[in-house]
């Protein structure tokens, strides 16, 4: 009688492998920065730090980008508006500018400002 051959080697080589594989994937998973989210958030509030308000007539588009709302395009935008129309004769005058309705206003008015001094008409 011949005897039959054990044909388990290659499953059981193959179980260790996969098994090797998902516990090196476990390790690093439950490393110190388990649970961590790979991307940060978007920042939710105001990006400025200073407490003083932006003059609309002087600022330039850099510092209106730091508005919370406003990015590079609306800040241009601001700017653009300002040269071509003259000064803003009040903070509310900026829903003036297409893209910023009252909504968008609400947020920027607590960070605004209009001066009028020195403005050239």
């Amino acid at each position: 009688m011949k005897r039959r051959q054990n044909s388990r080697g290659p499953i059981l080589a193959w179980t260790a492998a996969a098994l090797l594989t998902g516990a090196v994937l476990l390790w690093y998973g439950l490393g110190p920065d388990a649970g961590q989210p790979v991307l940060t958030p978007l920042e939710d509030g105001p990006r400025r730090t200073s407490s003083a308000p932006v003059d609309l007539n002087a600022a330039t588009a850099e510092e209106l980008d730091d508005l919370p709302g406003l990015g590079p395009a609306l800040a241009e935008r601001i700017v653009a508006f300002r040269e071509e129309n003259g000064p803003f004769a009040g903070p509310e005058d900026v829903m003036e500018v297409p893209g910023i309705g009252p909504a968008l206003y609400e947020d920027i008015a607590p960070y605004i400002g209009a001066e009028q001094e020195g403005v050239e008409p």
